[in-house]
């Protein structure tokens, strides 16, 4: 079984660590894949596959972003450029697949957070963020895997690190080929709520 973290952000958006920090903390707690999701740069990811290449380190990283649609959070990985923000889910979805990659719904039905939350749109990804390691009482995750299981989509975990401490709670598992088990619908998860104190701890940071 292979271990992959699907959700953090960097220095390159809204993150407290740099990429390299990162990929070191993944590394060191065992994970197979690793993937930059920033908000609307696919940088972030770029620059750890480059690190990742350059160290020579035991661990995959692949592109990935996590674009904001008119109508929530849309995570993309495997994509070969950007993706402009702003447009519907239902267009980035397409414009995704257009670029060679496929998209996941994240932390959907949180809306304080822009998740997505209408019902006719969970069928366009090819996947639902079924576990975000950021919450307080976990009800917008049940929904969502509710909702994978009624479409029959591919759940994944995320940690949604802000900082490389967070990295590691929210973790999707897989067998071969990611991208093969998500489009095949065989990934799983292994969820650890992130502590509330750190989460509680970063907002405070960010604010003052």
């Amino acid at each position: 079984m292979l271990k992959a973290e699907l959700h953090v952000h960097s220095t390159y958006s809204d993150g407290r660590d740099r990429v390299e920090r990162i990929v070191d903390v993944a590394l060191e707690r065992g994970l197979n894949v690793i993937a930059i999701t920033d908000h609307d740069t696919i940088q972030g990811s770029l620059s750890a596959i480059d690190y990742v290449r350059d160290e020579h380190l035991e661990i995959e990283a692949i592109p990935a972003l996590e674009i904001s649609t008119s109508n929530g959070h849309l995570l993309a990985f495997f994509l070969e450029d950007e993706v402009e923000s702003g447009m519907s889910l239902i267009e980035t979805v397409d414009a995704v697949k257009k670029k060679g990659g496929i998209s996941i719904i994240s932390h959907p039905f949180q809306i304080e957070r822009r998740g997505v939350f209408k019902p006719s749109l969970f069928s366009y990804a090819d996947g639902i963020e079924v576990f975000n390691a950021k919450y307080i009482f976990g009800i917008s995750n049940l929904l969502a895997e509710r909702m994978a299981k009624r479409l029959g989509k591919a759940g994944i975990a995320g940690s949604d690190a802000h900082s490389a401490n967070e990295v590691g709670y929210g973790i999707t598992t897989f067998h071969g080929d990611l991208r093969r088990a998500i489009e095949e619908g065989k990934t799983g998860i292994m969820p650890k709520k992130i502590p509330l104190k750190t989460q509680f701890s970063y907002f405070f940071k960010r604010r003052f």
